[in-house]
């Protein structure tokens, strides 16, 4: 019987290790797991993968730099990077490194097919050349200053080079990878994205490759020509595939999530490598008669006050900071909420201290100890059941409420995580009006128990569903959130999870879930802590 769940396979870049993560890294990574774990939520099978680039002239510079081998300073801040990401509740299914013996075989078999589809050949590369991006710039793209050097257009000094190398037959699909840019709205989100790939690089006209040093020893060799390190692009960008098997003795993960046309196959990763990705890697995977990625979403800097983050401006922010004072939600909570897809978006102290107090610490906790709290002394900690006689305050509330649920999904379709988590947080200030208006403690005080118990019922389902909504983000405190309030899943076993089988029920259905629930704890201990104390 064939398995018709949907599929996604989403990535992040692999991260160059030549040092510390920094928030940059932190954005992508939790903007990835967000929508990996919305997806498993409304039932995708989803294979998420990231991981480190650990070959190239840079990391071999930096070892050198610390005085240590090579391999030693990789194994390093691989467990840097993989305490950062168990910190971040990262969920990945497989992290990669391209100093992996598997993925260095593949690499250096995909080197050889493309030699013998003649799709490389051997000239001389003489380029100016970005030691810090592994990347060759164009006369566009180099601004020279009054020193006389030559720098990139992020203040790295270019070196000018030439040796022999092996080059990629790129410009022969010209007309073919602008066609596959720009004939479809889908492929690369958000679309302005498009228009300066094809007018800073396609347009300009597409130049042949370099893709092998002679410089450098560190890297997978040429098995054709030794002399010749694979360069860092073409050994990276087949981390996607080689992390399912891709040519290895099990390929089954790479004919499921990749061979598939019935996958979602997206990468995501920030603007400045958008070239490589949307440009090189379909051409490539077009040579060797691959599917493309169905996705590439190219997200804005993460800039501060004082512009891009710079180890020489000292504004590079290190997520630790926060993950240590704040917490791992709030901070997660922060960089989906507050950054930005479209466009670069601002990190600064002052609005994350601004964001945390007003919606997770006023609206998010307080909204958990205000219900708590009605419902202990008004129903001794019991979720009353919702009559047929509902006012019109409890009408607009519940519609308000089915709205959210049947639209949550369109955004997580559609990528939108951001617009869904603000629809989300409007979510209190409905809550709150409704209460005020409603006013519970005069109900409760004129003994009006029917509209009373309709008012609880109300929002204390609205904030279940709520925190089932956040849980992807929330990650521990929709948890702890659960636990509280004693709620099981549909097996009576674990702790509900986010799931299609409780916000799928009918409106009716959902308000009745919990109904004559009781909660009670076995002491005064168990009350609720408010779960993101105000700075």
């Amino acid at each position: 019987m064939t398995n018709k769940k949907k599929k996604l396979y989403i990535t992040t870049p692999i991260y160059y290790p030549s040092g510390k993560p920094h928030i940059g890294h932190a954005y992508t990574t939790v903007l990835a797991d967000v929508i990996a774990r919305y997806k498993r939520a409304i039932g995708y099978d989803v294979f998420f993968q990231t991981g480190l680039d650990e070959h190239g002239e840079k990391i071999a510079n930096t070892a050198l730099k610390q005085k240590k081998e090579i391999k030693v300073m990789l194994d390093e801040m691989a467990v840097v990077f993989k305490g950062l990401w168990k910190q971040l509740d990262i969920s990945y299914d497989y992290f990669i490194r391209t100093t992996d013996k598997q993925h260095e075989q593949a690499i250096s078999k995909i080197f050889s097919t493309l030699i013998e589809k003649d799709c490389i050949y051997l000239g001389e590369w003489a380029s100016y050349y970005c030691v810090s991006c592994e990347e060759n710039y164009t006369k566009s793209q180099i601004e020279k200053k009054g020193d006389g050097k030559m720098y990139c257009q992020f203040g790295h000094e270019l070196t000018y080079k030439k040796e022999p190398s092996y080059f990629l037959k790129v410009s022969k699909y010209q007309k073919w990878i602008k066609n596959v840019l720009t004939k479809s709205k889908n492929f690369i989100y958000p679309q302005s994205r498009v228009k300066e790939l094809t007018n800073s690089f396609i347009n300009e006209g597409l130049t042949d490759l370099s893709v092998s040093r002679t410089s450098i020893n560190w890297g997978i060799k040429v098995k054709e020509n030794p002399k010749h390190v694979i360069y860092v692009w073409i050994d990276a960008l087949f981390n996607y595939l080689t992390s399912l098997g891709y040519l290895s003795k099990d390929d089954k993960l790479f004919k499921k999530y990749w061979q598939n046309n019935d996958v979602q196959r997206v990468h995501l990763m920030s603007k400045e490598i958008m070239r490589f990705h949307c440009i090189y890697w379909p051409i490539m995977l077009h040579m060797l008669n691959l599917n493309l990625p169905t996705k590439v979403i190219s997200h804005g800097w993460v800039i501060t006050n004082q512009g891009k983050m710079s180890k020489s401006l000292g504004n590079v922010i290190d997520p630790k900071m926060y993950l240590d004072d704040f917490g791992s939600d709030a901070l997660r909570y922060f960089l989906i909420k507050e950054l930005s897809i479209e466009q670069d978006s601002v990190f600064s102290h002052d609005i994350f201290v601004k964001v945390y107090n007003g919606d997770l610490a006023n609206n998010y906790g307080n909204m958990i100890t205000r219900v708590w709290g009605m419902m202990q002394r008004y129903t001794d900690y019991k979720v009353p059941a919702l009559s047929k006689k509902l006012n019109n305050l409890d009408k607009q509330v519940i519609k308000y409420h089915q709205d959210l649920i049947d639209n949550y999904k369109k955004y997580v379709d559609e990528f939108k995580i951001k617009d869904l988590l603000i629809k989300i947080q409007s979510s209190y200030d409905v809550l709150n009006k409704y209460i005020e208006n409603v006013k519970p403690w005069q109900l409760f005080k004129n003994k009006q128990t029917e509209t009373l118990n309709n008012c609880l019922n109300i929002i204390f389902h609205f904030m279940v569903d709520l925190n089932i909504l956040l849980s992807p983000i929330l990650v521990k405190a929709s948890v702890n959130f659960f636990k509280t309030f004693k709620l099981k899943s549909k097996d009576g076993k674990k702790t509900i999870a986010f799931g299609p089988y409780y916000l799928n029920k009918d409106s009716k259905a959902r308000y009745e879930m919990y109904a004559d629930h009781n909660f009670k704890p076995k002491n005064e201990s168990d009350y609720p802590k408010i779960i993101f104390a105000r700075r």
